[in-house]
């Protein structure tokens, strides 16, 4: 029959094991230079890419998708959720700054890691 002490010793660390996990679950997470910008390719039908972390559930993509439509220039915003990626199609008739798209992002309380533009399409300044 086991002692008491050691009883109170596996349920110890039971208790510190739990309590780590859920304190380096709520840590925020840190990316590497390669994962925090990986190689983003602009598809061709579409003039740029932000990639935006943070977005966990459709909700979050549907509010990132308003904001951006939103800004000047942008025509069309389509949220690949998986890949943490937003494809832009912008409007003829506007540049459109990194700047701006960073702070669309940020103000809608997501974390902005960069923006691609596709060879035909020029951003105004990368700001930032």
């Amino acid at each position: 029959m086991p002692s008491r002490t050691s009883t109170l010793s596996v349920r110890s660390i039971f208790l510190v094991a739990a309590a780590l996990g859920l304190v380096l679950s709520v840590l925020p997470q840190t990316a590497t230079a390669q994962e925090s910008a990986p190689g983003v390719q602009v598809p061709d039908t579409a003039d740029a890419v932000v990639q935006v972390h943070g977005m966990a559930c459709s909700a979050c993509a549907q509010r990132m998708k308003s904001v951006l439509e939103e800004v000047g220039g942008i025509d069309r915003a389509t949220v690949l959720l998986e890949k943490q990626n937003v494809v832009l199609t912008l409007s003829d008739e506007k540049t459109l700054s990194e700047k701006t798209l960073r702070e669309a992002v940020t103000s809608a309380g997501y974390e902005f890691r960069t923006a691609v533009f596709s060879k035909g399409q020029k951003s105004k300044g990368t700001g930032g």
